[in-house]
């Protein structure tokens, strides 16, 4: 192990460092809290419209219904939940969550992808200089160990990261069956980012 680390390009590195820092990140998701008045408000609306992808001006609009709608809903189920002793989702934690989560797995997505496609095109080249007598089968050898132990560090770290998000996920859902509302979209940017931790995963593909 410690000779494939050694082998390690710098990008490679850099790569398995984020992907652990992006379990950290992904673990971080607090679902539950307990209740501290109104849940929702003009930064929920707000930030509901950034997270599935709108604008200046759908924000606008969202944070304006949100201050309304959100507000209201939140005071009424936010005082009978205070009179049941009972926790609820704190709702613009986990957006603020998700919305990292999201962020730094954009980064990590590039990286991977200019990573992956790096070794391979590296492989291909190595094995011509073996054939051609350039470099020997050991040294081949020697640097394919190093690219597979980074794919399955990474690989490693961006199923954790997927776990701490199906997590998030089943707990939103748990949260909705025990009847508070409005978790949908959150709910949904979960699941969303978990498919793209899976996709990504699949990226990775031990090399021959």
């Amino acid at each position: 192990m410690l000779a494939a680390s050694s082998n390690k390009t710098e990008a490679e590195r850099k790569l398995e460092a984020d992907t652990k820092s992006l379990n950290q990140v992904t673990g971080n998701i607090i679902v539950r809290n307990t209740v501290e008045g109104a849940l929702a408000g003009a930064a929920i609306g707000c930030g509901l419209v950034l997270l599935m992808g709108g604008n200046g001006q759908d924000c606008a609009k969202g944070a304006a219904v949100g201050a309304v709608a959100g507000g209201a809903y939140g005071n009424s189920v936010g005082q009978k939940a205070a009179q049941k002793k009972v926790e609820l989702v704190k709702r613009d934690q986990v957006l603020a969550n998700l919305r990292g989560v999201s962020a730094k797995l954009g980064g990590v997505e590039t990286q991977l992808r200019a990573v992956v496609s790096s070794q391979n095109a590296e492989l291909r080249s190595l094995r011509r200089q073996v054939e051609g007598k350039q470099i020997s089968q050991s040294q081949y050898d020697a640097r394919l160990a190093a690219i597979n132990s980074n794919r399955k560090v990474v690989s490693a770290a961006l199923d954790r990261s997927a776990k701490n998000m199906a997590k998030t996920e089943s707990d939103l859902k748990a949260a909705q069956a025990q009847g508070q509302g409005q978790l949908g979209t959150l709910t949904a940017a979960a699941a969303s980012t978990r498919s793209r931790l899976e996709r990504n995963r699949k990226l990775l593909a031990l090399a021959q």
